[in-house]
């Protein structure tokens, strides 16, 4: 399983298997700077020099050519993370507009190409600003992830209770977790 974080959360990731995804070295984790955006690309968008969709754009075609590469460490971690669990930290904040959850997609297409099932988890996104469901739901919600799988390694989820909620893989139409077949919200049909 991949896990994706910021490196600000560091501390509450599992020691084994977890790099940081930066151009600098860190002295807690191995760090792989081939999956990290090039210095001026990332300096644009730190700067807010260019776009989202621009440094996407940039960004996916760095990770393209990278993966091209004979010593590929795209390959290596797709690879790797479909039998092992790793966390990447990138030195971004929780959010969705993050190199690390592109990488994500990166890697996910990588192994829907060959046919793999992998599953990725973000565990830096934005907590949700209000929820939609009731207390009851919530706290079901709340109750599920704390006994997941997919939680197991990990005691808060951006910063505050682990939740469905706020799961990539939660289906919000059908309120499903897709990984396990599971409902995670009580219906109550009127």
């Amino acid at each position: 399983m991949l896990y994706l974080n910021s490196l600000e959360n560091s501390a509450l990731s599992n020691p084994d298997n977890r790099f940081a995804i930066c151009l600098n070295t860190t002295k807690d984790m191995p760090t792989i700077p081939e999956l990290a955006p090039t210095e001026p690309l990332y300096t644009l968008w730190q700067d807010k020099s260019i776009a989202w969709t621009e440094f996407k754009d940039r960004y996916l075609h760095e990770m393209r050519k990278e993966f091209t590469n004979k010593l590929s460490q795209l390959k290596r971690i797709a690879e790797y993370s479909l039998k092992n669990d790793v966390t990447l930290h990138s030195p971004e904040p929780n959010g969705h507009k993050t190199y690390r959850s592109l990488l994500g997609e990166i890697i996910d297409g990588i192994w829907q190409k060959n046919q793999q099932t992998g599953q990725i988890i973000d565990l830096a996104l934005a907590p949700a600003v209000e929820s939609q469901h009731s207390p009851e739901n919530q706290k079901m919600m709340q109750t599920i992830a704390e006994r997941c799988d997919y939680f197991s390694a990990v005691k808060h989820w951006s910063g505050g209770p682990v939740s469905c909620e706020g799961c990539y893989y939660l289906d919000q139409q059908v309120l499903v977790c897709p990984p396990t077949n599971r409902v995670v919200v009580n219906y109550q049909w009127v």
